[in-house]
């Protein structure tokens, strides 16, 4: 079962085109299951697929790939194959005769040359829609080969298969073919390639074999195919919208960027589908430069100006519900079960502080600021009075509900919700929408539409920042370390396209193989051309001047407008810190979880670090005084934790813990009788013993001391040498 989660609207709808392989196909050592296969071109999208372990076998429908959902009409088929030369009667061999099949059923036979011609025939009059041949008829002619499919003329009319239109060039018309019959076809994927006597297709644009979210990458032709599967993912983890109902939803958690814009480069698709209704980013002016040591390692530095105008700004949405019929232990029946109110208990005392954020029905007020331990609603114990029917509170306790996060939020909306059986019974359940707003910090996610995602590293202040002749100053600046490696080319067409775009006030088509490095106009060419005529330089370049010392910076500066994106990966969500908190009652070291308090551990690796910058103390800091620092006793001969333990008195009670009353009893012999009184102690069953006084304190790990007793219980000992 997949949840249509609505982070954004593409991912939403990428649900809806989703095509799962199995959960058993994950498990199979083998890559075959995984690998695009040629009959799935125009069905299968080839780019929109996860990666990591669900690779290729999570895929998505090609935007233009269809779903059958109905059988359609062939009553007609019967009669038109047998004026086309189809009998009943097979001959004696193959080479003469191959089967004639509708949805599985044989209509006749004929000869392979018939068979391509009856073929053909009824493909004409499919595309011409006459003699009442169904537009959606899957046609597929098998010829004689050495191996693979059976020859014959098979047809399929019946609902679930997939389908997608292609140009018919006798007609100039849409033809609809199938995954069965496209390997026996020949279809051109542009005109150029179209093979006089041999194509009998072309394909319509050859982006009908992306998905959609893949062609709203623009320009993804120029990008190392990695980083378009990059995209995809991406796109659908954007800070966004939702959706255009988003006021009236109710979602546990819901994201939405405040600031959206439509972006400047973007294919004709994306008018196609009304994306501008859920915008996923900002236009950003991006420089490529390093400056400063902040945008080392995929780190991006924002201008804080823009910061500040609203880049990126979002706002995450959070329902919380309050049920007092659970907090009565169980879910409420058919009426008369009804032990708790919302409100103030009547007569009951009620605080300033109370009545300071709470409304006279008890609920807290419509956008007040809440934070951690904040009151936000009051409810009070009830019982049915059995004569006038009315409810009666009899203690005059009012009890308080808490806000829990610890981040503020704001009271968006409070809705009353009425009964499962709708009768007329008081509420009893609360339903408030929390609105967080999420302005970009340090470490949040922000991503281009070509896989390039980086984190904020600093918000640096506008007069410090680079800025151009005409004076512009870049909102975004990235390193240009990141472009070598990855190949995403097409983020440098875009950032050209953008930029003449917003000179020109005209939205560029981003759509893929539009350009040709052969014959035609490059896209540097066709975007430079656009620039020159606005006054800026041929390939984007600008000199630039530092915006601290104000000289000019040595080289020209290659700066655009790309489309950004803010990814739903916030620090806010993510940060763990603890200085003291629960821990594991056996081992002592802190438990995990950040929702309950827990520690991160320092792994393996970051031991090995921390050894070969040789700080030992830093070591022990992490490993035992932040973990599970314990004191334990020890005995200086035989090395054991377990042999040493407590005296105790004359009345078998254990005497205080110092040295002068812990002994080892694997050191120590029973007293005979003969020693004097001070030298003997008792081990709490009534037994003397004598010696085993040699024992000191020790810190150690109380991981350590759990691996001493388990060893134990297996037989094995273990010895410790605390000599100095």
């Amino acid at each position: 079962t997949v949840v249509a989660e609505k982070i954004n609207f593409w991912r939403f709808i990428s649900h809806f085109r989703m095509v799962h392989r199995g959960s058993f196909f994950a498990q199979l050592k083998t890559t075959t299951v995984r690998k695009l296969l040629p009959e799935s071109w125009g069905f299968l999208c080839p780019v929109h697929t996860p990666d990591g372990s669900p690779c290729g076998l999570l895929n998505h429908l090609a935007h233009k790939c269809k779903i059958a959902t109905k059988s359609v009409d062939t009553k007609a088929i019967p009669g038109l194959i047998s004026q086309l030369g189809v009998t009943e009667v097979p001959s004696a061999s193959v080479e003469d005769s191959v089967v004639v099949m509708l949805d599985g059923r044989i209509l006749g036979f004929c000869s392979p040359q018939q068979a391509r011609v009856i073929g053909d025939t009824l493909r004409y009059w499919k595309v011409e829609g006459t003699h009442g041949v169904p537009a959606e008829l899957e046609i597929g002619y098998i010829p004689n080969s050495n191996g693979g499919q059976y020859p014959g003329l098979y047809m399929f009319s019946q609902a679930a298969r997939m389908y997608r239109p292609v140009k018919y060039l006798p007609l100039e018309k849409e033809d609809f073919v199938g995954p069965f019959e496209q390997p026996f076809m020949s279809i051109a994927c542009t005109e150029p390639e179209i093979i006089s006597g041999d194509s009998t297709h072309v394909e319509f644009d050859p982006t009908n074999i992306l998905s959609i979210l893949a062609n709203q990458t623009p320009f993804s032709d120029f990008n190392q195919s990695p980083r378009n599967m990059y995209q995809c993912q991406m796109g659908k983890q954007t800070m966004g919208t939702p959706g255009t109902a988003l006021k009236y939803r109710t979602d546990n958690k819901s994201y939405r960027l405040q600031t959206g814009q439509t972006p400047v480069v973007r294919p004709p698709l994306y008018n196609e589908y009304g994306l501008d209704n859920f915008p996923n980013g900002t236009n950003a002016c991006v420089a490529v430069i390093s400056y400063t040591g902040y945008d080392m390692d995929d780190a991006m530095i924002i201008n804080k100006s823009a910061h500040e105008r609203g880049f990126g700004h979002g706002t995450v949405y959070k329902t919380k519900k309050i049920d007092l019929a659970e907090d009565n232990g169980g879910r409420r029946g058919r009426g008369g079960n009804v032990k708790k109110l919302f409100g103030f208990a009547p007569g009951g005392l009620v605080r300033a502080q109370w009545r300071a954020t709470l409304d006279d029905d008890g609920l807290i007020a419509v956008g007040m600021k809440v934070k951690e331990g904040d009151i936000i609603a009051a409810s009070h114990t009830v019982t049915k009075d059995p004569i006038t029917g009315e409810y009666v509170n009899r203690d005059g306790i009012t009890h308080l509900h808490k806000y829990k996060e610890h981040e503020e939020a704001f009271v968006e909306e409070i809705k009353m919700l009425g009964t499962d059986t709708g009768g007329d019974e008081p509420c009893q359940m609360l339903s408030i929408r929390l609105r967080i707003p999420r302005s970009p910090v340090i470490g949040d996610k922000f991503s281009s539409r070509h896989g390039q995602k980086g984190v904020c590293s600093q918000k640096w202040p506008a007069m410090d920042m680079p800025f151009s002749e005409s004076g512009i100053q870049p909102d975004v600046i990235i390193n240009p370390h990141a472009f070598p490696s990855r190949m995403t080319i097409g983020m440098f067409v875009e950032s050209l396209a953008g930029k003449a775009g917003c000179l020109h006030g005209v939205a560029q088509d981003s759509t893929p193989f539009k350009f040709k490095d052969k014959a035609g106009e490059t896209a540097v060419e066709y975007f430079g051309h656009q620039l020159k005529r606005a006054g800026f330089n041929y390939y984007g370049n600008e000199p630039m001047y530092s915006g601290i010392t104000g000289q000019e910076l040595g080289a020209d500066i290659y700066m655009g407008v790309v489309y950004y994106q803010r990814l739903r990966h916030m620090v806010n969500d993510k940060f763990q810190v603890r200085t003291t908190g629960p821990v594991t009652a056996l081992t002592g070291q802190p438990i995990k979880g950040r929702a309950k308090g827990g520690g991160i551990r320092v792994g393996e690796m970051e031991r090995d670090s921390l050894i070969a910058h040789g700080t030992a103390f830093l070591l022990q800091d992490r490993l035992m005084n932040c973990s599970d620092y314990q004191k334990a006793w020890i005995c200086r001969g035989c090395g054991s934790f377990l042999s040493a333990q407590p005296t105790v008195n004359q009345y078998g009670h254990r005497k205080g813990v110092n040295a002068s009353n812990v002994r080892c009893r694997r050191c120590s012999t029973k007293a005979t009788g003969s020693e004097q009184r001070s030298d003997t102690w008792e081990d709490g069953r009534g037994d003397k013993f004598v010696g085993g006084s040699d024992v000191t304190v020790v810190a150690v790990p109380g991981v350590l001391r759990y691996l001493d007793v388990e060893l134990a219980a297996m037989g094995v000992k273990m010895k410790f040498d605390i000599t100095p």
